[in-house]
């Protein structure tokens, strides 16, 4: 179960805008290199770690959708394509909540992610 800690200070407009480019994709390097406040550059840590994830999964699972349909039954590699859109849904939403859990001032911490970008 993820974990979550309070900000005690008010957000700026830019750390808000700052916050929200950490979880873009490759928008986090503005993020990590503008970010003036330790709590904003903890969440573009964080979405840096998400997209690395992200990029991860792609390079391994598109071998085995070319693998499934090429040698199997294409039928199976159109449920292999289904269910990596699944898990592409699955941490576009898990982002969007980090997005507005960290706009509400609270480091939400994603069970592995979180403690790496602690380490960071």
């Amino acid at each position: 179960m993820a974990t979550t800690e309070h900000l005690s200070e008010e957000l700026s407009d830019q750390d808000r805008v700052l916050l929200v480019f950490g979880y873009l994709g490759p928008l986090v390097l503005v993020s990590l290199v503008a970010g003036r406040r330790e709590f904003v550059k903890w969440h573009a840590k964080q979405g840096l770690l998400l997209s690395a994830v992200v990029v991860a999964l792609y390079i391994i699972l598109k071998p085995l959708h070319l693998f499934f349909e090429a040698f199997l039954w294409a039928f199976f590699g159109d449920l292999f394509w289904v269910a990596a859109w699944l898990v592409a849904l699955g941490i576009g939403v898990l982002g969007l909540v980090c997005i507005v859990r960290g706009l509400e001032g609270e480091r939400f911490k994603i069970p592995v992610l979180g403690d790496l970008a602690d380490r960071l």
